[in-house]
């Protein structure tokens, strides 16, 4: 008799696998890094579909790359939001000097 199916779990399945692997190390974190961790892992669900077709067998560097993207959006937008906030200021000063 053949089987068909899957022959890997889902990747969603997968990295809650993956997640519960990780729990010894999360719950020797204090109670504020638990939250910052367990929000870290959130945030790398948010590329699952991305993750599920790279295929890669190794699902921790799916998680890690999608956390790593995220952040790096994040940083990007807050460097955006920096450099305008930059040159306001600086258009403001030199409002202020010319007045």
């Amino acid at each position: 008799m053949i089987t068909m199916g899957r022959t890997l779990p889902s990747f969603r399945l997968a990295c809650m696998a993956e997640e519960l692997r990780w729990c010894g190390f999360r719950s020797n974190l204090d109670k504020d890094d638990r939250a910052k961790f367990d929000e870290m892992f959130s945030a790398s669900r948010l590329y699952n579909s991305a993750s599920s077709n790279s295929a890669r067998p190794i699902v921790i560097h799916c998680i890690l790359m999608s956390i790593i993207l995220h952040h790096f959006k994040q940083l990007m937008g807050l460097m955006k939001k920096n450099s305008s906030n930059i040159v306001d200021n600086k258009q403001y000063q030199t409002n202020r000097l010319d007045s």
